[in-house]
């Protein structure tokens, strides 16, 4: 048994309400008698009289009744179904899931989201934050659109794409009543003994910063909070004298009120140390997974972010005789000159 189409319930519709095939046939934009050979094929399809036939008028049949009503509601859920699609295309509606970790999250999704919603305020959005190996397990389930994370401690595969954003520079903060804070500059070895708030740091930056910091009694970067609730790590710094690690994008409010101090560490303008806290940040989704309108829409606007708030990241050079597409490698381009290179120095200082 054939299924009846769209267009031919459509048809059967305008029947029912108009009673006279001439006019059903103007609604539908076809002929009388192609009309007529459609309804004919329904009703053959269907094995039963969906309508009576007169020289005056055309009656509908209990059982064409009730085949009418089912086809409006069809017809109704086909008009909602197209509507649900245009609105995909531009973005209008839809959900988009994002996972990113405390500080990637506040340093570029407000902004992003903020200009999302106010350009298609039918979106939905789900953020979902946590440390970057429990967002690389939710993004392999499909429970992601794609995530932000620092991505020095990522290794890539041949089912991710990594698409590098930018950098920061990371620094450490104490509230302004800490013993340190008055101090004009302090060396890592004056950090000996204090403890430390952060998100989890890839295990090399730890160990890194341990070893600039440990003194003769062995301490060094010793961490009192971990987490991913960037909320809770600048509470526990305004509260206590622990040392919190981040970054000044993230701590705009509390620097500019005077809550917290940025400590100046001698150790971190020598030549052999300036990265030692610099954070790569970077966008992370399965390849060959489309994304859905919003969250390419999310994205595009996450990368804006980007490139006016972070240092812009080194792209290595396309290969000869290939050429690649993706956003995230961009066509060689000619070394900076020094000017260029120490503005780019300055600007990153000042973002910081």
């Amino acid at each position: 048994m054939n299924t009846p189409t769209l267009r031919q319930l459509q048809q059967l519709v305008y029947l029912a309400e108009e009673r006279h095939f001439a006019r059903a046939a103007q609604r539908a934009y076809v002929t009388q008698s192609a009309l007529s050979r459609s309804l004919q094929n329904l009703e053959d399809t269907a094995g039963m009289r969906l309508f009576d036939r007169n020289s005056r008028s055309v009656e509908i049949t209990p059982v064409g009744q009730r085949l009418v009503a089912r086809a409006r509601s069809l017809l109704s859920g086909a008009d909602d179904l197209g509507r649900e699609m245009r609105l995909l295309r531009s973005g209008d509606a839809g959900e988009v899931t994002v996972g990113c970790g405390a500080f990637t999250g506040l340093t570029l999704l407000p902004d992003a989201m903020a200009r999302l919603y106010s350009e298609h305020p039918s979106v939905r959005i789900k953020l979902v934050q946590d440390n970057w190996r429990a967002l690389m397990e939710a993004l392999q389930q499909g429970k992601l659109d794609f995530f932000l994370a620092h991505i020095t401690d990522i290794r890539p595969d041949d089912s991710l794409d990594i698409e590098p954003l930018g950098s920061l520079p990371g620094h450490f903060y104490c509230r302004s009543t800490h013993p340190l804070a008055r101090r004009r500059e302090v060396s890592a070895r004056d950090l000996a003994g204090h403890h430390f708030a952060s998100v989890a740091l890839p295990p090399d930056f730890s160990r890194r910063l341990h070893a600039l910091i440990a003194g003769p009694s062995g301490r060094g970067f010793e961490v009192a909070l971990e987490s991913e609730n960037a909320g809770l790590l600048v509470q526990m710094a305004l509260r206590s004298d622990v040392i919190l690690v981040a970054g000044d994008a993230v701590l705009t409010q509390e620097l500019a009120s005077g809550q917290l101090v940025r400590l100046k560490v001698a150790e971190l303008k020598e030549p052999r140390t300036p990265d030692l806290l610099i954070a790569q940040f970077g966008i992370l989704r399965l390849k060959g997974r489309t994304l859905s309108p919003a969250a390419m829409m999310l994205a595009d606007l996450v990368r804006a972010q980007a490139e006016r708030i972070l240092i812009a990241p080194e792209r290595p050079p396309a290969s000869r005789g290939t050429r690649d597409t993706k956003r995230s490698s961009a066509t060689p381009r000619k070394k900076p000159s020094a000017l260029r290179r120490g503005r780019a120095r300055h600007v990153g200082r000042g973002k910081a």
